[in-house]
C-alpha cells in the first residue's frame, strides 16, 4: 500500500469549499515589498523533530507515476491531509490561483492540527506577494522563507538590472515531503497549469511519489537549502495585511462559493488512479534510489567550473548507457559538450532519442533558439528528435505544452527531478532529482513512452538537400516550424544570433 491515504482532507464538503478563493484572499493582502541582500536574517522558529535517516546512496524505495495533472493534485492533497508532524515543500514558484488556494488552505488546516509547517520558494517568478507569503507564515505552525530574494526597495526588473550576477542565480528545485517517509519529485510547482485546472491548455508534467529510503536523502537536501544563508524568512521583510485566519477563510467562503473549488478538490483527490493504487490494485514498483543535487553553494560560484553535483552525475550515467538513452525535456539546449556526448553515444550503438517541446509548443520560444543550431549535426549522428506538436489530436483550439523533465537509461534507470537539458539548469541554477534503478518501472515507462511519440510528436529528418523536416504520425510533413507565427520564428532566430546560450 502506498503511504497515504485519500481523505476528505477539509471536513465534508464545506471543508473542500475552503479551498475555493485562498488565491483571492491572498490578492487581497497589500504591499508587494521586495528584499535586500542586507536585512538579517532570523532564527528558524522550533519544529517538531522527526527522526530522518542519513542519506547514504541508492537505498531502498518505493515509487509510482503521477502522470495526469489532477493525479498529481491529489496526491499533494491526500499527503497533507494525512501527514502527522511535518510538512516540507521546497518550489520554484508559487501563484495566487485555484491551485495555491488548495494546498494553502491544506496547510493551513494541518497546520491547525499541529502539524509544522515549512514552504520554501524561490522568488524570481512567484507571482503570490511578499505580504500573501506572510500572511501564511503568521500562523505560529507554518514557516514560510525565500530563497534569493529581490531588491528591497526596486522592482524584480530592477534588481536584475543592478545586481545581476546575484538575482541571476535561482533555486529551481522542487521537492514535497510529508513527514520524513513520504515524497513526490518532479517537475510541478505549485499553479493551475501544472494540475490540468486550466482547461485552456494543457501543460504535460511528471511526478513520482516516493516513500521508503531515498526520502532521506530528499529531506537532508531540503535542510541544506532551508538552513542556508540566501534563506531567508519573510518576516524580514514583509508583513501580512491580516493574520484572523477565521475571519478571511468565512469571507472566502461567502464570496468564492461558485468558483468550483470544492469539485477541484474532489475531483483530485477521489481520482480513479490514486483509488486504484490506494487499494492495491496499482502496485508500487519496488527500486533503490539516489538523491542528486546541487548545493546551494553552487550560485555563489562562477558560472565557469562548477560545481555542478547533479548534472555531473546524471551526465556519467547516460554515458555509460549500453542500449538506449531517452531524454524528455521541455528546453533542450545541449551546446557543444552535449552534442558530442550524444554523438559518442550513437556512434557506439546506442540508441539516443531526445524528446523536446517544438517552436509552435514551447512556452518560452527563446530557449529554442539555443537548440536550433544543433538539430541537423545530431541527425546526422543518428539521434532521433521528436518535437511535442502544439496540440492535442482533435482539439486544435486547446494548446499543448511539454514540461516533463525525465531520463530513461538502458532498461533499468528513470532519472525524475527539476533539471531541464539546458545551461541555465546545468550551469547557472539550483536543481534536484532521483535516479531511480527499477528494471520494471523504466520498461513500463518505455513501452507507454511508444504511443505518447507517435500519438503527441513530430519526428525530425533531414531531406535529399540536408533540410530539417517534420514528419507527424499521420505522415504530415512540413518543411519549417510547424505551426510556429513569425513572431515565435523572430524571437528563437534572435536568441541563436545572438551570444546568450549560456544563460538559455
Amino acid at each position: 500500500m502506498i503511504g497515504f491515504r485519500v481523505s476528505n482532507g477539509f471536513g465534508v464538503c464545506a471543508g473542500w469549499l475552503r479551498g475555493i478563493g485562498l488565491g483571492a484572499v491572498l490578492c487581497a493582502l497589500s504591499g508587494c515589498v521586495t528584499l535586500d541582500a542586507t536585512v538579517s536574517r532570523n532564527e528558524p522558529q522550533p519544529l517538531v523533530e522527526v527522526p530522518v535517516l542519513a542519506s547514504s546512496g541508492a537505498a531502498p524505495t518505493r515509487v509510482v507515476q503521477l502522470v495526469e495533472g489532477n493525479d498529481a493534485l491529489g496526491a499533494r492533497l491526500s499527503m497533507i491531509a494525512r501527514a502527522r508532524h511535518r510538512i516540507d515543500i521546497q518550489t520554484f514558484l508559487v501563484r495566487p490561483d485555484m491551485a495555491g488556494a488548495l494546498v494553502s488552505l491544506a496547510l493551513i488546516e494541518a497546520a491547525d492540527r499541529g502539524v509544522a509547517v515549512r514552504l520554501l520558494v524561490d522568488d524570481a517568478m512567484t507571482t503570490t506577494r511578499d505580504s500573501q507569503l506572510a500572511f501564511l507564515s503568521s500562523h505560529p505552525r507554518i514557516s514560510v522563507r525565500v530563497f534569493n530574494p529581490l531588491g528591497v526597495r526596486s522592482s524584480k526588473a530592477l534588481s536584475y538590472m543592478m545586481d545581476f550576477p546575484r538575482v541571476n542565480r535561482r533555486m529551481h528545485n522542487k521537492t514535497f515531503i510529508v513527514d520524513g517517509r513520504h515524497a513526490i519529485m518532479g517537475g510541478r510547482n505549485i499553479a493551475d497549469e501544472y494540475y490540468q485546472i486550466d482547461t485552456s491548455s494543457e501543460f504535460a508534467d511528471f511526478d513520482l511519489f516516493l516513500t521508503g529510503g531515498a526520502v532521506s536523502g530528499l529531506s537532508d537536501v531540503f535542510e541544506r537549502y532551508w538552513g542556508d544563508a540566501w534563506s531567508l524568512p519573510v518576516e524580514a521583510y514583509a508583513r501580512p495585511a491580516r493574520t484572523d485566519f477565521k475571519a478571511v477563510v468565512a469571507e472566502v467562503l461567502a464570496r468564492n462559493a461558485e468558483r468550483g473549488a470544492g469539485d477541484v478538490y474532489r475531483h483530485a483527490v477521489e481520482s480513479t488512479y490514486l483509488q486504484d493504487v490506494l487499494s492495491g490494485r496499482r502496485a508500487l514498483y519496488p527500486a533503490t534510489a539516489e538523491v542528486l543535487a546541487d548545493t546551494p553553494d553552487k550560485l555563489r560560484q562562477k558560472v565557469r567550473g562548477g560545481p555542478r553535483l547533479l548534472a555531473e552525475g546524471l551526465m556519467q550515467r547516460i554515458a555509460a548507457a549500453q542500449k538506449q538513452v531517452t531524454i524528455i525535456t521541455p528546453y533542450f539546449v545541449p551546446e557543444e559538450w552535449g552534442v558530442s556526448l550524444l554523438e559518442g553515444l550513437a556512434a557506439r550503438g546506442v540508441q539516443v532519442r531526445v524528446v523536446t517541446n517544438s517552436l509552435a509548443a514551447t512556452n518560452h520560444p527563446y530557449v529554442h533558439g539555443g537548440y536550433l543550431p544543433h538539430r541537423e549535426r545530431l541527425l546526422k549522428a543518428g539521434v532521433s528528435l521528436y518535437e511535442v506538436k502544439p496540440y492535442l489530436e482533435g482539439s486544435e483550439d486547446r494548446h499543448l505544452t511539454m514540461h516533463t523533465k525525465l531520463v530513461l537509461i538502458d532498461d533499468s534507470e528513470t532519472f525524475v527531478g527539476s533539471m531541464n537539458f539546458d545551461p541555465r539548469s546545468i550551469k547557472v541554477n539550483t536543481e534536484v532529482g532521483v535516479l531511480v534503478h527499477s528494471p520494471s518501472l523504466t520498461r513500463d515507462m518505455l513501452a507507454g513512452l511508444e504511443d505518447d511519440i507517435a500519438r503527441l510528436t513530430y519526428r525530425l529528418s533531414l531531406d535529399a538537400e540536408g533540410r530539417v523536416t517534420w514528419v507527424a504520425g499521420s505522415g504530415a510533413t512540413f518543411r519549417d516550424e510547424p505551426h510556429a507565427g513569425g513572431f515565435r520564428k523572430f524571437v528563437a532566430h534572435m536568441a541563436w544570433l545572438l551570444p546568450v546560450e549560456g544563460q538559455l
